[in-house]
């Protein structure tokens, strides 16, 4: 087959070009550390990198997302450690204050560190996070969590979040609330159970107070009925000279006798009565309905018995037992939030370690596919400087023969 001279010059110019365009894509992997420089180069592995790198990306938005998530953690577990701190305080003030040589100057000066207590308590209620928003109102983190209204008729100390959480995502699996509500931690703690004599028939005198309040408690827990209250009613009969009989009215079960002197105390399931009566007379008694009450109420009601010069003893006593029910209380909660917090920041730990590990695997596969080989690629790179210099020399002798070359 004849080959003109045009097409012999054609093909030889190719081959110069072609073997500098390989020595060029050589260099520009050199240069760039990257093997695949366009995605024609590999389809299959462009888009394996395509891939890899948006799981790469994605697991660095779970890892900031970790680090805030850690970070609240923290934050709060600080506020509630500070908060347990000053709530103990609160106690060790609240046993002082039942020492009955006290005066009315030692209880004002009680008075004035608990008043202390109770504002830095609330102010840790009301606490914010870097960007300004209330760690304990749920939902409602850009309003304060908790309101003070000093003329309320009732509680004076409200809840005004919601018990929202806000979640985050750590991972493809896994997500974690960034908070505990503030009903929770602080709202959903119960007062001192308590009962109460709702009316007589024919005694004397009657009075009760708890005497032993975990028998009491547990007694109210098995047996008071939300649903219907005469069946929180007892009625206590004198049924002899030294005995009385307890009855539920609602269900008309006898559930205790008790050895009894007239005027003389008795007990029955931690509760205390004296009764000055005779036989056939009635006293009724009521279990209180389970209330609930934050801690920075509990306060602000016991720094009011402290302050009021007019308490009787026995509703002293009775303030004293109210507080310290409600700081117990308080902290068993606050304990159970931190240990809540605690287990998160383990899970969000081991999934911070998980990604890592992912990320590393990841970015391996990444390189594997994408990055040059440098050995590899130099080798490669003399190899095209040698084959453009031979298709050069070879493109040089091609253009230089012509018909009077060879006459001549």
């Amino acid at each position: 087959m004849r080959i003109s001279t045009g097409q012999l010059y054609d093909r030889s110019i190719r081959a110069v070009l072609d073997n500098q365009d390989d020595l060029s894509d050589v260099q520009q992997q050199l240069s760039t550390g990257k093997k695949l420089l366009r995605p024609s180069d590999d389809p299959v592995g462009s888009a394996q990198v395509i891939r890899l790198t948006e799981e790469i990306d994605l697991i660095a938005q779970y890892n900031k997302n970790n680090n805030l998530l850690t970070n609240s953690i923290e934050q709060e577990e600080t506020i509630l450690g500070n908060v347990t701190d000053n709530i103990q305080r609160a106690r060790q003030l609240m046993i002082q204050a039942g020492n009955g040589i006290l005066d009315v100057n030692d209880r004002n000066a009680i008075s004035i560190e608990i008043g202390q207590i109770r504002d830095q308590i609330f102010d840790a209620m009301n606490s914010q996070s870097a960007n300004g928003e209330y760690i304990f109102a749920g939902y409602q983190s850009s309003t304060p969590a908790f309101s003070y209204t000093a003329g309320a008729a009732g509680n004076k100390y409200v809840f005004e979040g919601d018990e929202g959480l806000n979640d985050i995502r750590i991972s493809n699996t896994f997500s974690l609330a960034m908070n505990n509500s503030g009903q929770t931690v602080f709202e959903d703690v119960y007062a001192r159970l308590d009962s109460q004599i709702t009316s007589t028939s024919g005694v004397a005198s009657a009075s009760t107070r708890i005497s032993a309040q975990s028998e009491f408690d547990q007694f109210h827990k098995q047996n008071y009925d939300p649903v219907t209250p005469a069946n929180n009613e007892y009625q206590i009969s004198i049924t002899g000279v030294d005995e009385v009989t307890i009855t539920n009215v609602g269900t008309g079960t006898v559930v205790g006798t008790q050895p009894y002197t007239s005027g003389e105390p008795f007990e029955f399931q931690g509760q205390e009565f004296t009764i000055e009566g005779a036989v056939g007379d009635t006293v009724n008694y009521t279990l209180q309905k389970p209330e609930k009450k934050n801690i920075a109420e509990t306060l602000n009601d016991f720094y009011n018995s402290l302050r009021d010069e007019n308490i009787s003893d026995g509703d002293y006593e009775q303030a004293i037992s109210d507080a310290l029910i409600g700081v117990d209380n308080s902290l068993t909660s606050i304990a159970d939030s931190i240990s809540l917090l605690g287990g998160k920041l383990n899970v969000a730990q081991s999934v911070f370690a998980s990604n890592l590990d992912l990320e590393i695997s990841n970015k391996t596969a990444r390189a594997n596919i994408e990055e040059v080989d440098y050995a590899e690629a130099v080798s490669e790179l003399s190899k095209q400087e040698a084959a453009l210099q031979a298709a050069q020399a070879t493109f040089a002798k091609v253009t230089g023969l012509s018909l009077f070359d060879y006459i001549s």
